[in-house]
């Protein structure tokens, strides 16, 4: 086995998963990432992360060269490093390939990378949108929400956005990877917002991501609205520190979600579009709102098909009648958002049958 087999073994153990293809496109993928030599350490790398000096003792290797070769790694985005409050040092640890290694990757990205990972996203990735817990929860557009809704904080974006001591914004690297392959996105495509809860200025010193006040990142959440983007988060209830504004044209997990037959049963939503039919004029203005098409008007009338509506709201925001709200509707096969990562990994690992243990 070589380092990049090693590797992407390595990071289908994680319970993100990184499936393997049949062409070999997720070796590739790897090679164009990482360096052969670089591919053995990130694949013998602990999620859970490490001081320098626990490294160099475990791996057997000078302390002087090993920070060395780390500190470029972080630098292109394959590993995770953070100072360590309880550790009192700086942390190295294995980075999921989504979300982790994939989004780092947006200063690099080149148009062959670009058209490698568009070939693994129609096969590899639909393994990874398929399992549960699912990786996306869709967090409803707030102002579409019928008005007797009892709704958590973690549903509601611009809640997750208050409760924040720092925010950034980045480019899609979604959009961006279609743009490299001919492809580009009408939406706004500067819209993914990451924020810290507990930290100021966390975002000073990271390259990919413009640091901006928490008015600009709620204007900017609103303008996401308006354009027609769907909020997205990961399916936890607590511990977020993003949120994707997404399209079905560019977004890897929405583009693999709005292929199947019905989108409703792979992604985490608690909500679905409801019709006041007494309200609905039949216009058909939300009609082009809807990226899965949800919506039809057969007969003068509105019709949500609730198998494909996967309650973002968009929809709702544009109605002239004001016809169209979120109600809650929970699918009974779907489990709750797990309550943290941990939680999240635990069920996710126990869903596809891998034993995280030995990277742990």
């Amino acid at each position: 086995m070589n380092s990049y087999e090693k590797l992407a073994a390595t990071l289908d153990k994680i319970p993100n998963g990184f499936p393997a293809v049949e062409d070999g496109t997720h070796l590739r993928i790897l090679e164009w990432i990482f360096t052969p030599e670089e591919a053995d350490l990130a694949s013998q790398l602990k999620l859970r992360g490490e001081t320098l000096e626990e490294l160099a003792r475990r791996l057997n290797l000078p302390k002087e060269d090993l920070e060395s070769r780390l500190d470029i790694m972080i630098s292109k985005g394959q590993i995770n490093s953070w100072i360590s409050k309880s550790a009192g040092a700086r942390k190295y640890s294995l980075l999921p390939f989504a979300v982790g290694i994939f989004e780092e990757q947006l200063g690099r990205m080149d148009e062959e990378l670009a058209r490698m990972l568009d070939s693994y996203f129609q096969y590899g990735f639909k393994k990874i949108t398929a399992t549960e817990p699912v990786i996306f929860k869709v967090i409803p557009v707030n102002q579409s929400l019928s008005s007797d809704l009892n709704v958590h904080p973690y549903e509601q974006a611009e809640q997750l956005l208050e409760n924040a001591a720092s925010w950034g914004v980045r480019e899609c690297i979604c959009k961006k990877q279609k743009a490299l392959i001919g492809e580009p996105c009408s939406y706004p495509t500067t819209v993914c917002l990451v924020f810290a809860k507990n930290k100021v200025d966390a975002f000073e010193h990271d390259e990919l991501t413009k640091t901006i006040t928490k008015e600009e990142s709620l204007k900017l959440l609103k303008d996401a609205e308006n354009a027609g983007l769907v909020h997205c988060s990961y399916n936890t209830q607590s511990g977020h520190n993003y949120i994707c504004n997404c399209c079905t044209c560019c977004c890897g997990v929405l583009r693999g979600v709005n292929a199947t037959e019905h989108p409703r049963e792979y992604i985490k939503t608690d909500f679905l579009i409801s019709i006041d039919t007494d309200l609905c004029s039949g216009c058909g203005t939300c009609l082009d709102r809807c990226q899965f098409e949800a919506l039809s008007v057969p007969e003068d009338i509105c019709v949500v098909d609730p198998e494909r509506c996967i309650g973002c709201g968009v929809c709702a925001i544009v109605c002239p009648e004001n016809a169209l709200s979120l109600v809650r509707k929970s699918s009974p096969d779907k489990p709750p958002s797990p309550e943290n990562t941990l939680d999240w990994m635990t069920q996710r690992a126990i869903s596809r049958n891998v034993d995280p243990s030995d990277i742990l």
